[in-house]
């Protein structure tokens, strides 16, 4: 490989794996958007129903425990149910999805630029279609939604100690047709 493709090579493999590591970290704050607001729809169902059963006992007893508890746990509904409009969770969470997978498709594009630059292809070509992705990349890390740190650990976790996207040649192969099974000999 020529020192020109060997400079660009660099350049693209720096890129791509800063785009798998966004993609994933994409990819978990839209999960972390998504637990939490299950966790709190869960909680907003339950303590409506709470309060619902609360408002119709204060009826039949005349108790200054249960008006107070009542007063209490739908104030907290309140509260909750202001959280959820207040933060739109499931769209933050498709905003996250919507990022991940267009760096999904960088990340792609990359991957497919390495190849060229293996196979000694056309450089000035080669540079070229490096030049439009990087212009596509450099627009998507200033339009996608920041992230937490959370997130970043959660990345962390999954490409480096679960190997997430980490791929044996079997697992590859389980999903092509035989004849396109295995590497090249």
């Amino acid at each position: 490989m020529k020192q020109k493709s060997k400079v660009l090579l660099d350049e693209v493999r720096q890129n791509f794996a800063s785009v798998v590591w966004t993609h994933k970290i994409q990819e978990k704050q839209a999960d972390i958007y998504a637990s939490r607001y299950k966790c709190f729809k869960t909680a907003s169902i339950i303590i409506d129903g709470i309060t619902a059963c609360g408002a119709i006992t204060i009826f039949f007893c005349d108790e200054y425990l249960t008006k107070f508890l009542t007063v209490l746990i739908s104030t907290a509904a309140f509260i909750l149910n202001t959280y959820l409009k207040t933060f739109d969770l499931k769209k933050l969470e498709t905003q996250h999805r919507f990022a991940a997978n267009k760096f999904v498709i960088v990340r792609n594009q990359l991957l497919h630029i390495i190849a060229k630059l293996h196979l000694d292809f056309k450089l000035k070509q080669t540079i070229l279609e490096y030049e439009q992705v990087i212009t596509t990349l450099n627009q998507l890390y200033h339009d996608a939604p920041s992230t937490t740190d959370s997130a970043v650990e959660k990345a962390y976790k999954a490409l480096r100690l679960k190997d997430e996207y980490t791929y044996t040649d079997e697992e590859i192969d389980h999903f092509l047709p035989n004849h396109l099974k295995g590497g090249l000999k």
